[in-house]
């Protein structure tokens, strides 16, 4: 084999072993980001699903306080706990562009106002309504009823709405 020969054989070697190892690299990229996506759209299910049943959780509270409400009776002790909400998977799937492959736009905003209504602020506000409800004086009774009642009407019905969304979106993750 002459000088020549040796040399390109050597560059020809070395540049299909280049082109193999990035093909290859890339292969396996993929396939580990696929897999990645399956186990996370797997997470973000079970995520849901664990949501869909605080949901209900809450909305059956908020039922039983309407129905104190209703009877004029101040002992409520029921708190609202929307810190609870699980959104570790939707925050990353945000982060990692996963929710915007899965979902249109006005499911990415719905679902972006679920996770800002189930929040800390949220949470004191309707909790601290009940307290202010139950420590009034007479005079403010039926005022503070009227309130604490359309807040809780309010209330239940944003978290059936997002319930109903919610077992929509489970549905389209496939």
């Amino acid at each position: 084999m002459s000088f020549k020969e040796l040399i390109w054989a050597s560059f020809l070697g070395t540049f299909f072993g280049f082109i193999s190892a990035v093909a290859l690299s890339v292969i396996t990229y993929f396939i580990q980001r696929r897999l990645a996506n399956r186990v996370f759209k797997k997470h973000l299910k079970r995520e849901f699903e664990y949501d869909i049943n605080l949901l209900r959780n809450w909305i059956d509270e908020i039922e039983k306080i309407l129905r104190k409400l209703a009877a004029k009776d101040k002992q409520i002790y029921y708190y609202i706990k929307y810190s609870d909400l699980a959104r570790y998977f939707i925050d990353e799937s945000f982060k990692l562009g996963l929710i915007y492959n899965l979902f249109n736009n006005e499911e990415v905003f719905n679902l972006n106002k679920l996770v800002t209504h189930c929040s800390l602020g949220t949470e004191q506000f309707i909790n601290k309504k009940v307290i202010e409800y139950q420590n009034c004086p007479i005079a403010e009774e039926d005022k503070q009823q009227k309130q604490l009642l359309r807040d809780c009407e309010y209330q239940r019905d944003e978290l059936n709405k997002f319930k109903i969304f919610l077992e929509g979106l489970l549905k389209k993750i496939k």
